[in-house]
């Protein structure tokens, strides 16, 4: 049998083993805040329509986009396209980012888009920022944003699968991807994305108009749109990808998840607030050794059993939601209610406490054990000489060619940079007022070239233009 305490760090064996233990009383109060943070996210949070503290959180974020529309204003250096006056209401604050940061994904149905056989089809106001990438607020989101503003198309999610697409019409949005080299160009585009999310955050101008009731439809919660790719299962009919898709619409947003994420924080804080004065009062530490740091394995404990005890709760009151709504519509079980009532952020944050747990019991043991394997196989007990000189040529050859493919990507990144330097000079002189109309012409024929639009739709001149218009 292995004997994994021989394997920890010194520092994990004395601090982590030896004083990981909870007193009845560190559960209880463990137990006392999860339940209470459990009430609160079953009788305050509830789901996205109901939800008393989803109110208030809704008008904070209409706040937080006037605010941001109102900066974004006054910081606008435009003298063409800039309302004259500053954006006051929500209504105009929205329009305002709407068209300050205009990208080419925003489509709304499947006809704003050329797709194919049915592709789409299921696209709507209501859903569109859910099934379109570009829209999340995470990395994610940020990569596809910035490819999709540099390639021209929108990049979705059908089916499980993901696709790109072209617009039917262009936003205009290509003449704001500004910079002089690649970083320049990239941070331009990580901007307008990051502003076409705030004028999405609370849906849009003509959903949020003075005298209509509804939410509008917000953005995702972050690494929500992963659901999609998951196509499968059968929850009355639907595949599990549909039923995310129909738990969103139900306003399960962004918003919705900053609401869902007040009794979590609310459950820490209660804990680490007793931790702190049992602590300091009532086992007389010294201020440092109570400050209530993840070092303390006991603390960690104890956010295990609160954000599960709240997780126990909020799944009970969940299941209990899904049956009432499944014998009101006949189907048993309603998997949409169970969900939308389903605190998402905390089982996160429960999963997260518990993988961060493993790490640091077990992280040194898989590591040790790891390190053993491998001295054992490079060892000559088990390797002859020749077989040992083998392995140490091919890691010099992997090595090798790892050199070789680092130059290769270097190269890659500098003709790319070369090719967009081109490519967006071409278009500053096409679209250069101050240039002749010969000289625009010959840099927009120029700039279809290096596009790489085929000769024979390229018009040249002033006749072509006349044949093509016949």
């Amino acid at each position: 049998m292995i004997d994994y305490r021989s394997y920890y760090k010194e520092s994990i064996s004395e601090n982590e083993l030896a004083k990981a233990k909870c007193d009845k009383y560190d559960y209880m109060i463990a137990v006392f805040s999860g339940s209470v943070a459990g009430l609160v996210d079953s009788f305050f949070v509830k789901d996205p329509m109901s939800s008393i503290l989803g109110k208030s959180v809704d008008k904070a974020f209409d706040k937080f986009t006037i605010k941001a529309a109102q900066h974004f204003w006054k910081k606008d250096p435009r003298s063409k396209g800039k309302p004259r006056k500053m954006p006051q209401t929500l209504e105009q604050c929205i329009s305002y980012l709407e068209q300050a940061f205009p990208v080419n994904y925003d489509a709304r149905y499947a006809k704003d888009l050329k797709v194919k056989n049915g592709e789409l089809s299921g696209m709507r106001p209501l859903n569109h920022h859910l099934l379109s990438l570009a829209h999340s607020p995470d990395p994610i989101g940020l990569f596809f944003s910035i490819i999709d503003q540099f390639k021209g198309y929108a990049t979705f999610i059908d089916n499980g699968k993901v696709i790109h697409v072209i617009p039917e019409k262009t936003s205009g949005a290509i003449p704001y991807m500004q910079g002089t080299n690649i970083p320049s160009m990239l941070f331009c585009g990580f901007i307008n994305w990051l502003g076409h999310l705030i004028s999405d955050l609370v849906g849009s101008s003509s959903t949020r108009r003075e005298g209509k009731t509804g939410r509008g439809a917000g953005i995702p919660i972050p690494f929500y749109e992963l659901f999609l790719l998951c196509d499968f299962g059968n929850f009355n009919g639907k595949k599990f990808s549909e039923v995310m898709i129909q738990v969103f619409e139900e306003g399960y947003d962004f918003r919705f998840g900053a609401t869902m994420a007040i009794p979590v924080l609310l459950e820490e804080l209660m804990i680490k607030v007793f931790w702190f004065i049992r602590q300091k009062f009532v086992r007389k530490k010294s201020l440092k050794a109570s400050m209530p740091t993840m070092k303390h394995a006991d603390l960690r404990v104890m956010l295990l059993v609160g954000n599960g005890t709240l997780c126990l709760i909020d799944a009970a009151d969940a299941a209990k939601h899904g049956l009432i709504a499944g014998v009101g519509t006949g189907t048993g079980f309603n998997v949409v209610s169970f969900i939308c009532h389903l605190n998402l952020i905390g089982w996160i944050r429960l999963t997260t406490l518990v993988l961060k747990e493993l790490k640091i019991r077990f992280g040194p043991v898989i590591d040790k054990l790891i390190k053993t394997f491998i001295d054992d196989i490079m060892s000559t007990k088990l390797i002859t000489p020749a077989e040992r000189k083998r392995i140490e040529e091919f890691n010099q050859q992997i090595e090798a060619y790892q050199s070789h493919l680092d130059d290769l990507f270097n190269e890659f990144v500098l003709m790319i940079e070369e090719e967009y330097k081109e490519l967006y000079l071409e278009i500053e002189l096409t679209f250069d007022n101050n240039s002749s109309t010969q000289e625009r012409t010959k840099h927009s024929v120029r700039l279809a070239e290096i596009s790489g639009v085929d000769n024979d739709k390229i018009i040249r001149n002033y006749d072509e233009l006349d044949d093509f218009f016949n």
